[in-house]
Parts: C-alpha cells; structure tokens; sequence
C-alpha cells in the first residue's frame, strides 16, 4: 500500500513538473489563448528556430495514428488524414507533447517507414518517435503535454470577444491568463 503512493506521489510530482516547465514555454512561445494546432506550431517554430511541417497521411490501421519525425533541420508531425478534425487536433498535440517533453525512439525499421510513408526519406523516417516505441511513462506525459496544450488553446473559446481597442485586449488578456473569463 505504502509503496503505491510513493509511486504515485512520484508520479504526481514529476508531472507537475512538467506543467510547470510547459507552462513556461508555452508562455515564451507566446501560447497563451485560443488557436489551433498549426497556429501552435508556427509559434513553437518561431522559439525552436526550425520549422514544425503538419504532414496529414492516410495511415493504415493498425499503425499509430500520428508521428513526430525530429531532425536538424526541421520536425515533421505525421497524423492520420482520415479521422475527424478534433481528433487530428489531439493527434497533433500528443506528438508535440513527444516533441517537447525530449522523448526519443530507438527503433530502427526503413522497410515498415518506407512502405508507411513512401515520400519521406528513409533518414528522417529513423529519428521518429513512434507511439509503439514508447514506454508508458512516456505516453502518460505525452498525453500530460497534449491535455495541457489543448486546455490552453481552446480555453474558452466560445467567450473569447472580438477586442477591438488595445484596453479591451489587455482586460481580455488579464481575465483569461487568470482562467477567469
């Protein structure tokens, strides 16, 4: 009983650690109010200093449904073209959560990649971090990243006012980083 809740106080504290790191890079990012995922990656593009390129792929099942594919140069994130938009949001999100949280994959398999995604070069395909590939701890901070960048970008959505002066703005901006508009 005992060594339960030491492992989920563990648990509890290590991802209130990474809300709070998340937090603050979402905060430099400037993603602090509604928008969607490719807005999101535009911002995050803008503070990692390399694009973010949103790939929509019919994936066949039973392969995962989105990927995260990480070089120097560029990441890509692969998601499934044949699933609702809110779902592809999501998809989006759990591989940005991938992406930020500094999760990588070991597995090396050209012949799956390339009969998966015949138009992204072997190389890239390599360096991605498949959900098969993860362990369970890193899937639950994946999912940590994606609720939290979805909280935050869809946070009352429905109330957000078109701001037409500076002062209106600033009040909208005050009341929503504080969750209470």
């Amino acid at each position: 009983m005992l060594g339960a809740f030491r492992e989920h106080a563990r648990r509890y504290a290590g991802e209130a650690r990474l809300r709070r790191r998340l937090r603050r890079e979402f905060e430099a990012s400037g993603i602090d109010g509604p928008a969607d995922m490719a807005e999101v990656c535009a911002r995050l593009s803008r503070r990692r200093g390399k694009p973010i390129h949103l790939l929509p792929y019919s994936l066949t099942v039973p392969t995962p449904f989105g990927l995260w594919l990480g070089n120097p140069a560029a990441d890509y994130i692969v998601y499934q073209s044949e699933t609702t938009p809110t779902h592809q949001q999501h998809i989006i999100a759990h591989e940005l959560g991938h992406m930020l949280a500094g999760h990588h994959s070991d597995e090396d398999d050209d012949e799956v990649w390339r009969e998966l995604m015949p138009d992204i070069p072997p190389d890239r395909i390599r360096r991605a971090l498949r959900r098969t590939s993860y362990d369970d701890q890193q899937e639950r901070e994946a999912e940590v990243v994606a609720t939290l960048l979805l909280e935050t970008t869809t946070r009352h959505r429905a109330l957000t006012l078109p701001a037409r002066s500076e002062q209106a703005r600033r009040l909208q901006a005050t009341l929503s980083d504080r969750r209470w508009l």
